[in-house]
């Protein structure tokens, strides 16, 4: 088995067996989460600063199973394990006792191996294949919250589902146009068609990222859903697979961003995402909601410094 599929199948199985535990497991289930989790951050930190490759052609349509390991991907993977393992050692104490405990661990297992599918892809619908996962989950973590809860996780599946469909429609335009999947193998051009491809990846980006005007559900499921649900996924989860693929449509997809109409959008985006969020957190008199409102405003510092397309201002997002 290449070392690439570790990342990916670790957590997904360690998931589906923390869900397939009793509810009265809970020592059993608590150590497998934690050992499980730390089993993804070590191999995360193997992995780090190397390049692998994985591919495995299936000869239909360029949908080839491809998987490709660098600098950036390495770094997003191991921020990812680390939350997740500070999350789930977290959660141990503050689960004890919770009936839903066991769906908490599994979902977040699970998610961190779908970010890892979707940060190491290197085929644009094997990326969507774990993104839209990451849907699931979301919905799933959200209703964990009980009956109040379920209103908000319907909510964040519509919003976030409707930026997932731009992103399908942009993916499958860069396709007709570029007669390939791979991502790193093209770059289109910002004319009236590459434009309008950017524009609806651009969407689906930074609707994970929780950036306005996709962010009404995070201060809602603030208060609703499970604590550490907030602390791992809008908060950090969320954003880090959200900007990384900003950074790749921004980056790598299209030539000529820098210094366009593409980047300047992206600027304004990003810098009314800054103001208005902490705009937004000042008027909160609940401090979960009030946080809430400052990690929607920390989109725009990052979507602002890819915008910018220089080296300083990316480092600085």
């Amino acid at each position: 088995m290449n070392v690439l599929l570790v990342p990916i199948l670790l957590p997904v199985i360690g998931g589906l067996l923390i869900l397939a535990l009793t509810r009265r497991d809970n020592i059993t289930r608590d150590i497998l989460a934690s050992v499980i989790a730390g089993m993804a951050l070590f191999t995360a930190c193997m992995l780090f600063g190397s390049r692998q490759t994985f591919l495995c052609q299936t000869g239909i349509f360029g949908l080839d199973f491809a998987l490709s390991l660098n600098h950036f991907s390495g770094f997003i993977m191991l921020v990812a394990a680390a939350f997740v393992f500070l999350a789930t050692v977290y959660s141990a104490a503050f689960m004890r006792g919770r009936e839903y405990a066991n769906y908490l661990f599994g979902f977040i297992l699970i998610s961190l191996g779908f970010i890892n599918g979707a940060v190491l892809a290197d085929n644009l619908v094997v990326m969507l294949f774990f993104w839209e996962g990451l849907l699931g989950t979301l919905f799933g973590l959200i209703a964990l919250g009980g009956k109040p809860a379920l209103k908000t996780a319907v909510k964040a599946f519509v919003i976030v589902g409707v930026g997932d469909l731009c992103l399908m429609f942009g993916i499958a335009l860069f396709w007709a146009m570029t007669g390939t999947l791979s991502m790193s193998s093209a770059r289109l051009p910002l004319d009236a068609a590459g434009g309008l491809a950017f524009i609806l990846m651009m969407i689906g980006a930074i609707a994970k990222g929780g950036c306005m005007p996709f962010h009404t559900w995070i201060p809602d499921a603030a208060t609703k859903a499970p604590l550490p649900f907030m602390a791992l996924f809008p908060g950090a989860l969320e954003k880090l697979i959200g900007i990384y693929f900003t950074a790749r449509v921004a980056l790598d997809f299209f030539s000529g961003v820098t210094g366009s109409w593409a980047g300047t959008t992206m600027m304004t985006v990003g810098g009314a995402t800054i103001l208005l969020a902490v705009l937004m957190a000042l008027v909160q008199k609940d401090f979960k909601r009030l946080l809430s409102f400052h990690a929607i405003s920390q989109v725009g510092y990052m979507i602002l410094g890819i915008g910018t397309g220089t080296p300083v201002g990316i480092v600085g997002g």
